[in-house]
């Protein structure tokens, strides 16, 4: 009889694991990270794969291409309508934001170039960003945005909802 109950509990016992390993690998799956759902193209008319580097909460500091120290423009509110008046100047070259605040389950979004006057906002490299509180996201190379009298780039964040975020610019 000793015998028939170890014999049992070892079938039992591979009859779970084979059970746990039939669960765990497809719900993993699910749950691994896809780069690709994080990044959409907005703009059709974009060409080539914009070069961003998006650093999550915990990721490392990325410090810019060019010579000097990221300068510090300030902190402020996402919109999610065109032509704002929350826009940070910019010598163009590289561009950082980081989300502040905003939905904790994550939320996209896109920088943009103000244009005064009925000259539409344009989409900085034509993508979105599903980004989440802390996130930083960085654009390299993009002076083409500057343009005017004033010779700056005129950036703010939009964003796909419609509560209230902010995000801290760098230049």
């Amino acid at each position: 009889m000793k015998y028939w109950n170890k014999s049992k509990a070892k079938w039992m016992i591979a009859a779970v694991a084979a059970l746990t390993l039939t669960v765990a690998i497809p719900i993993s799956s699910v749950m691994a990270e896809d780069s690709t759902a994080e990044v959409r193209q907005v703009d059709k008319s974009a060409v080539g794969a914009p070069n961003v580097t998006i650093i999550r909460a915990n990721g490392e500091v990325i410090s810019p291409m060019e010579a000097g120290e990221w300068d510090y423009l300030g902190q402020r509110s996402t919109v999610s309508s065109q032509n704002p008046t929350n826009y940070v100047h910019s010598g163009g070259g590289d561009f950082k934001f980081q989300v502040a605040s905003g939905p904790s389950g994550g939320a996209w979004y896109q920088l943009r170039e103000y244009d005064p006057g009925s000259n539409a906002d344009e989409l900085v490299t034509g993508y979105e960003y599903l980004l989440y509180p802390g996130d930083t996201l960085i654009y390299r190379g993009i002076g083409s945005y500057v343009d005017g009298d004033n010779k700056k780039a005129e950036f703010y964040v939009y964003e796909s909802f419609s509560g209230s975020g902010s995000v801290k610019y760098w230049d």
